[in-house]
Formats: C-alpha cells, sequence, structure tokens
C-alpha cells in the first residue's frame, strides 16, 4: 500500500514538474521571441547615412535634399568636441551604460505615475531608436520597443557609431536634420569652425524646435543656450575663457536656403530617378528616396543650360493671364530643355510634364497622316475628300467653318484641316492607330477610341513632354523613343548604375517617315505655323505642327529641326478662351523666339 501511495506521490510530482517546465519554456521561448524583436528590426534595417543628391549637367552641378535638409557627417568627420557636448548635454553615462539607464528610467516611472503619457528616461541610444524605427508617440509599449532596439544598437554598432548616427538625424526645424545641416544651413560654415556660442545655440533647439526656433530666438531660447554654456564648464567640456567669453552673449542665425536652378528641368529629373529606382527594386516612393539619398546618388542628366534659358525667358514673358509647358528634346528622346512658365522650386506644379490638354491638330500626324500614308501608301500628292460628312451623330467641321472640296494631303496637313483627316481616318485601321497612341500617351483611354480623337479630343488630354515624344519617329527613322532627363545614375557608395528604362518601338516605315517630314514642312514653308520658316536658313530641316481645341482654350505647336523635337503647350490654369492668339499661331510664334 506505501508502495502504491509512493509511486502516485512520485508520478503527481513528475507530472507537475512535467507541466512547470513546459510553461517555463514556453515562457523563456516567448521571452526569446520578444528580445529577439529588435535584433531583427536592427539587422533588417541597419544604420544609414543620409545626404544631398547631385544633379549634374554638361559644365555643372548641383545639390537637392530628398529626405529632409540632411546630409550626413561621418563618424570620423565627427569632431570630438562636438561628441563631448552632445554627451554632456543629452546623455553623460552614454560611454557607460548598455543602451538604457535603469536609474533614469525609475525616475521617469516615478515622475509619470500620476500622468496620462510617458515622458524621460531616454539615453541617446534610446532617442536614435526612436527617431529611426518608431513614432514619436508617448505611451510604454512604445517605451519597452525602444528599450529593446536601444540593446540591439548597442550590440551591433559602436559608441562612436551610435553617437554619430543620433547627431544626424536629430530635428533643429524648418526641415533641417543633423548637426551638420543645421551648421550648413544656419550659420554657413562647417562643424569644425562652428565656435561654442553657435554650437550651443544649435544644441538648444532640438528639445523642443517649436519653442527654440533657430530663426527667431525668445528670452527662454538665450536662457537654454546659457544653461548648456554652463553645463559644459561645469562638465569641463568648455574653458572658463570660453565660458566668459560666450556666456549671456546674443547671437542671430540665418538661414541658407537651398537654390535649385532649373528647377522645371531638375523636378523632372528627380521624379524620373525615384521612379527608376522604384521600378528596379520594387520599392515605394519613401524607399526610394531613401535609397537614392542613403547610396549618395549622382544622377547625369542631358540639360542644354544654353537652352534651357533661352527657353525660359521666352516662357516667362507670356501675355497675362497665359501660362505654358515646354519641352524640346533630340530625336533620340534626350531632353535637352524643360520649361514650366510660372515654375520657380522644386515641387511645383510643372506644366510641362503635368498639364494634360485636348492636343488639337497637333495629335493628327501621330494617329491619322503617318498610319494613312503607312497603311496605303499615300504622297503628298493624294487626294482627300474634304467635303462635310457626318458620321452617325458626329458632324465635324473646320476652323471657321470652311467648306472644302477635294483637298491635296500636303494641305490638310498644312492648314490644319479637319473634314479631309477624318476622310483619312476612316480608310485606316483605327485599331492599330488607337494602340500607338497608348504607348505614346500615359492618359489614353479606351473612352478615346472613337472619330474625335483623330482631331485632338481626348478625354484626359497629353502633356508637352508626352507629345515632344510622340514626334520622335519623324526625325528617328520611324522608332518611338519615350522622353527622358537622364542619362544614368551612379552611385558613391559602389551600388549598381542605373540607366533609363526606355520605351522603344519601330512604329511606321522609312518610306512613311519620308513623306511625313515633307508633310511636316509645309506647315512652316506656307500653313499654319509659316511664322517659324524665318528660321529656316538656321537649320538643315524644319518641320512643325499647330494645334488648338476647338474653344481656343489649348493652343499648341510642335517644331521640329534636324536636331530637335519641341512642343509646347499655352492656356490657362482654368481653361478661358484666347482667340485671338489662337488665330495667330502664337506657340509657333514662342517657338520661333526661344530658337532664335
Amino acid at each position: 500500500m506505501r508502495a502504491w501511495i509512493g509511486t502516485l506521490f512520485f508520478a503527481g510530482l513528475l507530472a507537475a514538474s512535467l507541466s512547470l517546465a513546459t510553461a517555463l519554456k514556453e515562457e523563456i521561448d516567448q521571452a526569446d521571441e520578444i528580445l529577439s524583436w529588435g535584433q531583427e528590426l536592427v539587422s533588417a534595417q541597419p544604420l544609414s547615412s543620409k545626404h544631398a543628391v547631385t544633379l549634374a549637367y554638361n559644365g555643372g552641378e548641383q545639390q537637392i535634399y530628398l529626405t529632409g535638409r540632411r546630409n550626413d557627417v561621418s563618424p570620423k568627420a565627427l569632431p570630438e568636441h562636438i561628441q563631448d557636448a552632445i554627451t554632456t548635454i543629452e546623455d553623460r553615462k552614454f560611454n557607460a551604460h548598455p543602451g538604457y539607464d535603469l536609474s533614469g528610467i525609475a525616475r521617469a516611472f516615478i515622475n509619470n505615475a500620476n500622468e496620462t503619457s510617458v515622458q524621460g528616461g531616454s539615453t541617446i541610444t534610446q532617442q536614435l531608436a526612436r527617431n529611426v524605427y518608431l513614432t514619436h508617440e508617448r505611451t510604454y509599449e512604445r517605451k519597452v520597443k525602444e528599450l529593446l532596439l536601444a540593446r540591439a544598437l548597442e550590440e551591433n554598432y559602436s559608441k562612436k557609431e551610435i553617437l554619430t548616427a543620433y547627431s544626424n538625424v536629430i530635428f533643429f526645424g524648418h526641415n533641417v536634420y543633423g548637426i551638420q545641416s543645421a551648421a550648413d544651413t544656419y550659420f554657413s560654415r562647417p562643424l569644425d569652425d562652428l565656435n561654442w556660442n553657435q554650437l550651443a545655440y544649435l544644441l538648444t533647439v532640438p528639445n523642443n524646435p517649436s519653442l527654440y526656433d533657430p530663426l527667431n530666438p525668445s528670452d527662454a531660447f538665450f536662457e537654454r543656450k546659457d544653461r548648456i554654456l554652463t553645463q559644459l564648464f561645469e562638465a569641463g567640456v568648455l574653458s572658463k575663457t570660453a565660458y566668459d567669453q560666450y556666456h549671456g552673449l546674443k547671437l542671430q542665425a540665418s538661414f541658407r536656403s537651398q537654390s535649385i536652378q532649373y528647377p522645371d528641368y531638375m523636378d523632372t529629373a528627380v521624379r524620373e530617378a525615384i521612379q527608376l529606382v522604384r521600378s528596379r527594386y520594387d520599392l515605394d516612393d519613401a524607399e526610394a528616396r531613401d535609397y537614392l539619398s542613403t547610396h549618395e546618388a549622382t544622377i547625369e542628366t542631358y540639360l542644354s543650360t544654353g537652352k534651357q534659358k533661352q527657353a525660359k525667358q521666352v516662357m516667362s514673358q507670356l501675355p497675362p493671364g497665359l501660362n505654358g509647358g515646354y519641352t524640346e528634346l533630340t530625336p533620340q528622346g534626350r531632353i535637352v530643355a524643360m520649361v514650366d512658365s510660372e515654375m520657380k522650386q522644386v515641387g511645383e506644379f510643372n506644366r510641362a510634364t503635368q498639364a494634360y490638354r485636348q492636343p488639337g491638330s497637333a495629335i493628327k500626324p501621330i494617329l491619322v497622316f503617318a498610319p494613312f500614308i503607312e497603311e496605303t501608301g499615300a504622297t503628298l500628292d493624294t487626294v482627300l475628300d474634304g467635303r462635310p460628312t457626318c458620321y452617325g451623330s458626329y458632324c465635324p467641321g473646320n476652323s471657321h467653318d470652311r467648306v472644302l472640296g477635294d483637298v491635296l494631303l500636303k494641305d490638310a496637313v498644312a492648314f490644319s484641316y479637319n473634314t479631309p483627316a477624318l476622310a483619312a481616318f476612316s480608310a485606316i485601321d483605327q485599331e492599330r492607330a488607337y494602340k500607338t497612341a497608348d504607348m505614346m500617351f500615359s492618359q489614353w483611354d479606351e473612352q478615346d477610341e472613337n472619330l474625335a480623337s483623330a482631331l485632338g479630343g481626348l478625354t484626359q488630354g497629353v502633356s508637352p513632354k508626352e507629345l515632344a515624344a510622340a514626334y520622335t519617329p519623324f526625325l528617328n527613322k520611324g522608332e518611338y523613343t519615350s522622353g527622358h532627363t537622364i542619362k544614368q545614375i551612379t552611385f558613391k557608395s559602389g551600388e549598381p548604375t542605373l540607366t533609363p528604362i526606355l520605351t522603344e518601338e519601330t512604329v511606321w516605315s522609312p518610306e512613311t517617315i519620308s513623306e511625313m517630314k515633307k508633310a511636316l514642312s509645309t506647315v512652316t514653308s506656307y500653313g499654319t505655323g509659316r511664322y517659324a520658316n524665318q528660321l529656316k536658313r538656321e537649320f538643315e530641316y524644319l518641320g512643325g505642327k499647330t494645334g488648338t481645341t476647338n474653344d481656343n482654350k489649348d493652343m499648341w505647336y510642335v517644331g521640329l529641326t534636324d536636331r530637335t523635337i519641341t512642343a509646347i503647350w499655352l492656356g490657362a490654369d482654368t481653361p478661358r478662351p484666347f482667340p485671338e492668339l489662337a488665330n495667330r499661331a502664337y506657340p509657333a510664334i514662342v517657338w520661333t523666339q526661344a530658337h532664335q
């Protein structure tokens, strides 16, 4: 009996032990999982530096910031006295603790016992973790995550690397990040050149950038600046001589603005670079910007500063109330000039690329005449029926209600007649023409597959950039090439060079191109764009095509030479008629002035 009871007791003890062991294992596994979370995140998203991106062109270069105004300093280049100043102000135990300060955390919890949010107790490592990986919400959950990430950062990086990374992500107001960018922005000098008063001035800001505005320093600002000098003096970082010299001494920072030349062109180059990185590495917009900044990208462009300046000068002198977009590219699609009549800063609305408007007759060579010649073998002297014709309920007419009879193809192109163009369009494989247009124009829609599109009546429209590229086959042996500003993107970090992803397709034969070039030259020799003919001695070839919507709200000119193709749109942002300018084919005048 006693043996039986002993056996039962042992079995129960064993069962309890196994149950406890299982529970303990689950707890240990859960703890390991929690602790490994920070390590996994830090490993997946290692600390990185961010820099201005360089935009290069023939004869110069300039820099632009894509992720805030941030140009990081390296650990080797961060001056030792600045390291000492930062640790003195932010975290005196930085070099001794493992990423977190238990006594500081305890004080913060006591101070927050009766509060609804968590404050204080953060080391430099924790602040770095928060700035890089977390939000700034004040909750206990975020605080725990912050500790786990701080622990992981300390295991993966040296103290100097952590301190440098922290100094690079500190926010200094006005979209400025990092001590080096702050020195450059507010005092126009490198870190090594800052005096102690300027350094204390900058270190005042991060505590509360909205309260301590570096451009509008208050009495509270200077009180904190002087407290920082006192802390540095008491810690032995600042000499008594420097302390006596700067304590109580006020100073004023000024904002060194980032001046971007040719913003309308550079804006497009940056957008194309971001899209290229997104496509190549399957990233979102923010990740692509980070990639370019982290790897110190140089975006090499096709900008011609001479063409850009001349076009900008002409486009900026348009009559009051008139806006416009301008794109000039080579037959190979290399954009050499891109202008918005109003644009002054990168990031503003760019009418050269973002204004999609009805192209009017400027689309006829693409959608009507080139396909007609390609399919029928027509020549300039082919006769088209220009008589008024209804297509169901659609009964288009000509400008000024002109009634025509038989019309030569070259005259239909030269004078932008509608009725013979529709006769030609009715004779071709329209689906094939629609397919070509769909490839060339990003806003092309199934709703555009109708007869009105042959006269430029599109649902959304086209941009100057797209229309200029649509004419590349006429100077590029029948091959269409999408317009692009970028030659290549190289990276200082050594990442693989990126080149543009182009749409390239042969759409028409050499025979068709030969006839179309002659047809387009009639526009400038005696047609609606004849104002441009005064430049015929400047180029081996001169051609063009005008386009105006029925209500005179949108005016176009596509000018061709043996060297480049230019598309110009003129109109108002809130559409309204410009009958007098439309009758003068004003965009052709603008094109001529830009090429003189």
